[in-house]
């Protein structure tokens, strides 16, 4: 059964989509097999062809992007057989799944923020993060100091601050500007797009000179992410690319000789991370790297490299 143009097209959607968090990502891609499903009147047919050929496209749109291949992963290996209720019935269960490691990581985040011990704990922030926000948000009894980078080139930071400034003193700064306002903070979280299995954190770019000066002002830089985020690209030694974006983006005056370079991603090295807030606990990234193939199913991936 071959896949309808009307689902290419929203593929192709989610591949240049650059404004929605890793895990946003995922649900959309999710949401584009339930809107396949429905377009699919047997509820008997064998599908597994149909799903396997769209796990092929989400990866090749985004190989990169972590939370979406382990949705795919999970619903894929909870099927015994490949009918539109199955499958249905598989996409529940992830739901779920993503309640459950929603409620364990925000009761972990609030373990964290108790032992910290502090009334208006002082954060900074950069570019957006759907897993961050929201955390942040349904926080209560603790009155956040927040410095928001506004992370260029899309500047995802300006809308993070727009939201929690609704609730809290927020410090729209410019990148450039991290150094000027490190010692003004008490810690620092970051989201996370993908933990490569050195425990590298792949996140929005800025995070690894971030990361590094707040280690050398010694504030703690805590990555936010469930077991969801683990790469398993890197995880079976594939590369892991950060690719080149528009050069236009950041100026649209060049010539021939004038090189610009334009990422949206960079990587930080596990020695600047203090720990991951995530489903399994406030760990370190040796410990969550212990835990992690015994919470995610892998192997499955194999037949997709």
């Amino acid at each position: 059964m071959e896949i309808p143009e009307s689902i290419i097209s929203q593929i192709d959607e989610l591949k240049r989509d650059t404004s929605s968090g890793a895990n946003e990502l995922a649900l959309k891609a999710i949401n584009i097999i339930q809107n396949q499903l429905n377009l699919i009147e047997s509820p008997n047919m064998d599908l597994k062809e149909l799903l396997y050929d769209l796990a092929h496209k989400f990866i090749k749109a985004r190989p990169s992007m972590a939370p979406l291949i382990n949705s795919i992963g999970y619903i894929i290996t909870s099927l015994d057989k490949f009918t539109k209720e199955s499958i249905v019935n598989a996409i529940k269960g992830y739901y779920d799944e993503q309640k459950r490691k929603k409620s364990l990581l925000e009761l972990n985040f609030k373990t964290l923020l108790t032992k910290m011990d502090l009334s208006e704990p002082r954060i900074m922030l950069i570019s957006y993060s759907s897993t961050v926000l929201n955390l942040l948000l349904k926080t209560k009894d603790l009155n956040f100091i927040v410095y928001i980078l506004e992370s260029r080139p899309k500047l995802e930071g300006r809308k993070v601050a727009q939201e929690l400034s609704e609730k809290y003193e927020t410090h729209l700064i410019v990148d450039a500007a991290m150094g000027k306002f490190i010692n003004e903070i008490d810690m620092v979280f970051i989201g996370i797009d993908s933990i490569l299995r050195d425990g590298s954190i792949i996140n929005k770019i800025g995070t690894y000179p971030l990361s590094v000066l707040a280690k050398s002002n010694k504030k703690p830089v805590y990555a936010i992410g469930d077991t969801f985020k683990y790469n398993l690209r890197s995880h079976f030694d594939l590369p892991v690319e950060i690719v080149k974006k528009p050069k236009n983006e950041i100026f649209d005056k060049y010539n021939p000789k004038l090189s610009i370079e334009n990422y949206y991603f960079d990587i930080t090295p596990p020695e600047y991370i203090e720990g991951i807030i995530s489903d399994l606990g406030i760990i370190s990234i040796t410990n969550f790297l212990k835990e992690i193939e015994n919470e995610l199913p892998i192997s499955w991936f194999k037949q997709f490299i």
